[in-house]
């Protein structure tokens, strides 16, 4: 191969490779984690997904809220959530379903762990929590703990 041609294709790709990570940058839900099974804890749930939506939109803790993500959220219809201080877990029935409901105990913190396959994950805003479409959910245990009020 001539070298007076690799240094053109050097430039390029360089010039190719500045482009993309600029989109990255400015574009931060191009980047999900679709198709890794993440391990989630979550404290609550499940709640349909249009209870959130409304939540999302009057209460002052969600000001501030990105507007696509809800958007997005809306689209996803009938829905069940989980949620935790930093994330929200969106799942179909069936999936939800392999998950114990809250056992009606008071006084206590209850923790449900659990692994899924991500298929989207959207940012809801700064400080706000990271919102996360999942599938083939896997629970794995429910931790109740007493919050030392009893």
């Amino acid at each position: 191969m001539d070298n007076k041609w690799l240094i053109p294709i050097v430039i390029v790709l360089v010039a190719l490779f500045a482009v993309a990570v600029a989109y990255l940058d400015e574009n931060p839900d191009a980047i999900n984690n679709s198709g890794e099974t993440l391990s989630f804890n979550v404290s609550s749930g499940p709640s349909d997904l249009s209870e959130v939506i409304k939540s999302i939109k009057t209460l002052p803790y969600f000001e501030g809220y990105d507007a696509d993500t809800l958007k997005w959220m809306e689209d996803l219809g009938d829905q069940k959530v989980f949620m935790s201080d930093d994330c929200m877990v969106i799942m179909d029935s069936s999936n939800a379903g392999k998950i114990p409901e809250d056992p009606g105990i008071t006084d206590v913190y209850i923790y449900n762990y659990f692994d899924a396959e991500v298929i989207e994950n959207h940012d809801l805003g700064d400080e706000l929590p990271t919102v996360y479409l999942v599938k083939n959910v896997k629970f794995i245990n429910q931790e109740i703990v007493g919050n030392g009020l009893a």
